[in-house]
């Protein structure tokens, strides 16, 4: 059998057009490459090299010899190039789950900065609802979803990524259009919408925890629409909504929005990952890593194996 090294060196002699200087080039004996080749030349019956000239001469069967068997080892190089990158998490796939918007924010820059930087990364993103996208990471659809608040879930891991300032939505014509700073008692008396779709469910907390108190209950509807459809009918005036920073990149004529103050500084909302412990995917380790040193956060701890002995209760 003709070994793949032995391919390597007939290449080699080829584009050196002499055996000492391929053998010098591959940091070999002279004698173990002219061993090498006289070998493969054996074992196919037929002469490679023109020995009877001075250098290294292909015959005309080593010329149809080194095509095959260049394109042999090229595939091999490019085998071996994508199991190392796929291993690493260089190559491969990547499923995202998210509920937020897409069109600014920490999200969208993080998965797009991310796919620059692993271009043989296929990116799959999937917009649903908190339900279901747990559901995706338990039955491996999903690699890893991105939800809004921090939550303990049964079987999956859960690690804070970044947050995002809270806006007010309001028609540019708003009594407080004007302002710099909004402050959650400047929103006392408004009427708000928000999608009953996530992360409806969240902002309606907020703002149940910031106004609610036992004289006053904010007046909040809760529509079965889109996010892109509530900023539609804040623009026509009747209400206001809060969205997280990542809606900013949604355009709506006549719709602007505002940062939402506290006593020191802008309310800011939390965004966290979820994923599946056992979850092998080398691209999601490369990702979680990425998001690590993106955002300066202590590394991801790696599942350890458990130190209890068979037989042996936990004390």
């Amino acid at each position: 059998m003709i070994e793949l090294r032995q391919l390597r060196y007939l290449i080699a002699a080829a584009e050196a057009g002499s055996f000492s200087r391929a053998a010098r080039n591959l940091n070999i004996k002279q004698a173990t490459l002219s061993r090498h080749i006289l070998d493969v030349e054996k074992r196919l019956g037929m002469a490679l090299f023109d020995r009877r000239t001075r250098g290294a001469t292909l015959t005309k069967d080593g010329e149809t010899y080194l095509y095959t068997a260049q394109r042999i080892v090229g595939e091999w190089e490019e085998l071996n190039a994508w199991v190392r990158s796929t291993r690493n998490g260089e190559a491969g796939r990547l499923a995202v789950g998210f509920y937020t918007s897409f069109s600014a924010g920490n999200l969208r820059a993080t998965l797009s900065e991310f796919g620059e930087r692993n271009p043989n990364v296929k990116l799959r993103g999937f917009e649903r609802d908190r339900k279901m996208l747990l559901a995706g990471i338990e039955n491996g659809v999903l690699d890893i979803a991105i939800m809004i608040g921090e939550s303990r879930c049964p079987g999956l891991v859960n690690r804070s990524f970044w947050s995002e300032r809270i806006m007010v939505a309001m028609r540019e014509d708003h009594r407080l259009a004007a302002r710099e700073n909004i402050h959650w008692a400047d929103l006392i008396g408004e009427r708000f919408l928000l999608t009953q779709r996530d992360p409806g469910p969240e902002s309606r907390n907020m703002i149940l925890s910031k106004l609610g108190i036992p004289s006053h209950s904010p007046e909040i509807d809760m529509e079965d629409i889109g996010r892109d459809t509530v900023l539609s009918v804040v623009g026509l005036g009747v209400h206001i909504s809060i969205v997280a920073e990542s809606a900013l990149g949604i355009h709506v004529p006549g719709v602007i929005f505002r940062e939402v103050h506290e006593t020191n500084g802008h309310t800011r909302i939390g965004f966290s990952g979820y994923w599946r412990e056992d979850n092998e995917n080398p691209v999601l380790r490369r990702f979680l890593e990425f998001v690590t040193a993106r955002y300066s956060m202590p590394s991801v701890p790696r599942p350890q194996p458990s130190s209890q002995q068979p037989g042996k209760e936990p004390s």
